[in-house]
This record gives C-alpha cells, structure tokens and sequence, in this order.
C-alpha cells in the first residue's frame, strides 16, 4: 500500500481586491483602469507606452466588434503577436464570456487550418499587418465554422484553451474557466507582492501560460507596467539594456535569458539595480547559473515550478537557490505518494499530485490524456519531487525516466552532470530502446572547442553511477526548441530512435 500525506496552505488575501470584489477579468481590469487611468499599463516591442485608459477603450472596442461579427456559439481563435492587441482582445472575450483559444502567431496557415478543425473555432483574430496601430486586428472566418459550431464540446463555464507545445507528447489543449484564471492570478499576485510602482518585463509568447496567467495578467490586475519584449531576439547585452531603460523591477522567464545576462560582456551590475524579483521557469535551471547570477549581480535568482493544467505550483521565494524549486504557494493543495524502492533510493522522493482554484478542468477532445493527467479532482504531475523542510527539488517526470536494467534513471540528473563537464555547451537526454527491448540512455550534445568525448566520459565517471552513465552520443549544432524556447523532447526522440544503430 503506497503512503500519501495531504497538505494545504492558506491563500494569502493580500493581492488581488478587484478581483476578489467582481469576480471576473473584465470588471477587475475595469476597475484598476479607471482608478488610474493615465498611469502607463503596456510598453509594446517598439517603445510604444499605452495608458490604462488606452487598453481599456481598445478592450471595449474589440468587444464591440467580436459582439457584432462573431455568431452565436463562436469560438475565437486568437494568433496575435502584437501584445497590445493580444490582451485586449483577451480582456474582451472575458467581458463577453466567448471561448477564446490562444494560438501561435506564428503558425503557417496549414497549422491554423489544422488548429481551427482540433479546437472547433467559428473565427481567427490575426495582426492587421506589421505597422498596424495598437489595437488593430483582423476577424478571418475559418473553413467549416458551421460544422464546429455544431459539433462544439465546450461547458458554459469554458473560457480559455492553452495549447501545449507536445515537447514530451502530442499537443493539447488545455481548457480553463474565467474563474480559475482569476483565482492563477490572485494566488501569484500575493507570492510576487505586486504594486502600482512596479514594471514587469515579460518576453514570452502570450499564448503560453508562462506569459499571460503568471506575467501579464498580474501585472495589469494589480495597476502596474508591463514591458514586452520579443526574447526570441534579445541578446545579453540587449537584456540588460531594455531593464535598465525601463526600469525593470519583476522580470520571470527562461534560463537562457539568465545564461545571456551572465555570460554577456561589458554588463555592469548597475545595470540591473531596479530588479527586486528575477526569477526562472518553464525549464530546468542550471545551478551554476544561479550561482554566477547572483555573484555577478547581487540578486537571487529564484527558481518557480508549475505546469499550464494549473499555473504556479512552488516557488523559491525564501532562496534557498542550489536548484531548488522552493515550497508550494499558497493556495496549492497538494499529496505526496510515496515511491516504491525500486522507483527511488530515498525516502523523501514522491511522485506529486497537486489541486486548488487555478485547476483547469482537462484536455479539449481528449478523454483518455484526461483521465491520465486528472484524477478525482487532482492533476497528477507525474513529476517526482525530493522534499526537503527548506525546498523541493525535481528530479525529473515519471514517464521520462530510463529503465536501464531495472534501474531508474532521471534525464534530468544526467543533463545537470554533462553541463558541468568540459565542452559541453547544452545538452538532452531520452532513452531509447535498444534491440533487447530494454533500454539505453542518449544524449544529444551541443559542444564547444574544448569538447572531447573521450574527457566527458572520465569526468561523467566521477559524478554519476555506472548505470546512469550515457551508452550514446550524438553531437548537434542547436538542441531542436518548442516556441516557447524550450528544449523539444519529443523530437530529440525521435531523432536518436531514428539514428539508432551502433551509437557513438
């Protein structure tokens, strides 16, 4: 019989009263904008600074014309790249309760085709051309929107669907209330402390979760700036320049955007003296990154963890640092159930099933990832967390790790020694099956001039256990990336199961 243990921490009413008085986006975004009207709200790529008056004409606007050219039943889709327009038109779906789902901007019109069919939608909200003025969009019907209509499986109280990127599986889409998007935003707007006077960089697609639940929409809920920023063409030095012309004083985004501040040249520390909060997410941080981080510049750089089915489950808030995730948020109810010996070597290792307000309800069309993913009102995570009194720590996702002859091996663990080994640069690790049907472990490698594989395996030898070590090596120029940045496991798979062969 497997042990569990049930904990739960109060929420925190400390942020949040707009929403806490009307209960839905519109009318708590109505009620910020209103009480500071002319206070800056969104600074778009471009430099351009729109008031809180500003958003909130755009927001009614938009939803005057969603009212007038969507029918009855439509759901929108919403690929719009410029951020400006993105959140006014979330903001006005919100205030007419039409399901919106939030898609790449950069999918080609074969995707947003196969995307309008997956997801049933009636109408696609688009940019109107690249020097479109803020809030300026285009309605595109789609082929067939009679027949979605028709067919459409979405509950009344549906208001949003996340698309997942599929980088350890197939895509999803991730169906959530107006009521548990406000309930993300209340319970990450106590952890963060968020005042009028800050300014939050965010330079991640809005159509992630990372993006719009945990950066923007807290931001504007609580009166403050948002500052967007497109990280995909950021440079160290590029970073460091847009904090300091603005004023950053929250950043949040992926470890890379923290390796580039490092690593960059000529980045006085100065340059990042209104930071208050950076903090790291949606992919694993290197501890060496923590570490150089905060030598450089003076500032912990915390690490969050949470998956998109609920937002933000821990936060290091307290810094513990060394990799660690930190200690559930307020709000988070969650169990531990506790691992047999052959799935763990320690007593404190758990498999982590986590509930509260922000859950979403499960995957559009799509019972059976439902039923694996959510279960009596819980979302089993399928990660395994070391719980220690100060923080956790993830060791790495149930179905990611290798079972090498019976033993079990996390990717992460491997990934974490290979980056402290000479030459190496970045790396991936699956495992593959070899012609026995067990299987082996393989790293896809990026490397640098120093690299010698020969050096790696001696200084692999003196980190890890024999049977954690990589039998294969492949060496790659970048490691294949989702949107969002993050490292593309399902193709790094599929890459080294098609090159499977004698290995290297």
């Amino acid at each position: 019989m497997k042990e569990f243990t049930v904990t739960q921490r109060v929420r925190a009413d400390t942020v949040g009263k707009a929403l806490e008085d009307h209960g839905d986006l519109y009318a708590g975004f109505q009620t910020v904008a209103l009480a500071a009207p002319h206070a800056p709200a969104v600074i778009r790529h471009d430099g351009t600074t729109s008031s809180y008056e500003a958003l909130l004409d755009a927001v009614d606007a938009a939803a005057e014309r969603l009212t007038a050219e969507l029918h009855h039943g439509d759901v929108l889709g919403l690929a719009v790249e410029d951020p400006f327009t993105f959140v006014a038109l979330y903001l006005a779906a919100a205030k007419l309760n039409v399901v919106t789902v939030l898609l790449d901007s950069q999918l080609s019109a074969q995707e947003r085709e196969h995307s309008a069919a997956k997801y049933d939608l009636g109408m696609l909200a688009v940019d109107h051309g690249r020097l479109g003025r803020p809030g300026s969009f285009l309605l595109e019907p789609v082929p067939d929107a009679d027949l979605h209509r028709a067919r459409s499986g979405y509950a009344p109280e549906d208001f949003v669907v996340h698309c997942t990127s599929g980088s350890t599986g197939k895509p999803k889409g991730i169906v959530m209330s107006q009521e548990a998007i406000t309930a993300r935003i209340r319970l990450w707007g106590s952890e963060l402390d968020l005042t009028h006077a800050d300014v939050v960089l965010c330079a991640l697609p809005l159509s992630h979760c990372h993006g719009i639940d945990v950066l923007t929409l807290p931001t504007l809920l609580s009166g403050a700036t948002v500052v967007f920023a497109q990280g995909s063409q950021l440079t160290g030095r590029g970073l460091a320049r847009c904090i300091e012309t603005h004023g950053i004083t929250v950043m949040s985004g992926l470890p890379v955007m923290y390796q580039m501040l490092t690593a960059a040249r000529g980045v006085p520390a100065m340059a990042l003296r209104t930071l208050r909060l950076a903090i790291s997410g949606s992919a694993p941080l290197r501890e060496s990154t923590q570490k150089k981080f905060l030598e450089q510049y003076g500032l912990p750089l915390r690490q969050v963890y949470g998956l998109s089915e609920i937002a933000i489950i821990c936060f290091d808030k307290a810094y513990v640092g060394n990799g660690s995730i930190g200690l559930p948020i307020a709000g988070v109810e969650y169990r531990l159930e506790s691992v047999s010996d052959d799935d763990a070597e320690s007593d404190h290792v758990h498999e982590l099933y986590v509930r509260g307000p922000g859950l979403a309800r499960g995957y559009y069309r799509d019972p059976d990832a439902t039923a694996e993913m959510f279960e009596d009102g819980w979302l089993r995570t399928r990660d395994l967390v070391l719980v220690e009194p100060d923080g956790w720590y993830i060791l790495g996702r149930q179905s990611t790790f290798i079972n090498v002859a019976g033993n079990k091996v996390g990717p992460l663990e491997v990934e974490a020694a290979l980056r402290q080994c000479s030459g190496v640069l970045d790396c991936a690790v699956v495992g593959v099956t070899d012609s026995r049907s067990t299987e082996q472990i393989a790293a896809l490698l990026v490397t640098g001039q120093r690299f010698d594989l020969s050096t790696v395996r001696r200084q692999l030898g003196e980190l890890l256990l024999s049977y954690q070590l990589p039998q294969r090596y492949e060496i790659a120029a970048a490691l294949p990336r989702t949107p969002l940045g993050k490292t593309d496991y399902a193709a790094v798979r599929q890459r080294m199961h098609t090159d499977y062969g004698e290995g290297k």
